[in-house]
């Protein structure tokens, strides 16, 4: 049974690889042909909503939020959001930490929201857009930082310690 559930999981991962860009699999053409007119209409404007929401930003519920403790802002831009948050180390560690803040960039790609994380460095203003650097530059390196990290990381550990 788990080398079903392995080779199903292979084959879905090799497919979604060679799947090029923009370009309909062969069963939904078929299925599109299939269709009457009415539904063809229903199909454009489902299509039509898709493709809006494709061109705007995720929300913030949407954006993952497994390692995320604090976000300090979010800024959207395009199709965009940008946030600056506080992230949690992983949990195979022996002690948990908060670290930050870190700048990601999430977009929608279909239905999965993708993200994108952004190095501090010397080129970062040049990285990121604008109206991105003037909400996000402040607050990269003022000192209540490392304040908030540590407070962050008292209370996660707090919290791993009430549940063990």
């Amino acid at each position: 049974m788990a080398r079903f559930e392995r080779d199903r999981q292979e084959a879905d991962r090799k497919r979604r690889a060679e799947r090029p860009k923009g370009e309909l699999t062969q069963s939904l053409k078929e299925k599109l042909q299939n269709c009457n007119v009415a539904q063809l209409e229903c199909v454009k404007k489902v299509c039509d909503l898709h493709i809006k929401r494709q061109g705007s930003p995720p929300n913030e519920h949407d954006c993952p939020a497994k390692y995320t403790r604090l976000v300090l802002s979010s800024v959207t831009v395009k199709a965009w959001r940008y946030r600056l948050e506080f992230r949690r180390t992983s949990l195979r560690a022996k002690r948990v930490y908060v670290n930050g803040p870190y700048i990601f960039q999430y977009w929608w790609d279909g239905s999965i929201v993708k993200s994108k994380y952004f190095r501090k460095s010397k080129n970062l203003r040049q990285e990121l857009p604008k109206k991105v650097w003037l909400a996000f530059r402040d607050l990269l390196d003022r000192p209540e930082n490392a304040d908030i990290c540590r407070e962050l990381t008292e209370k996660l550990q707090a919290e791993m310690a009430a549940e063990a």
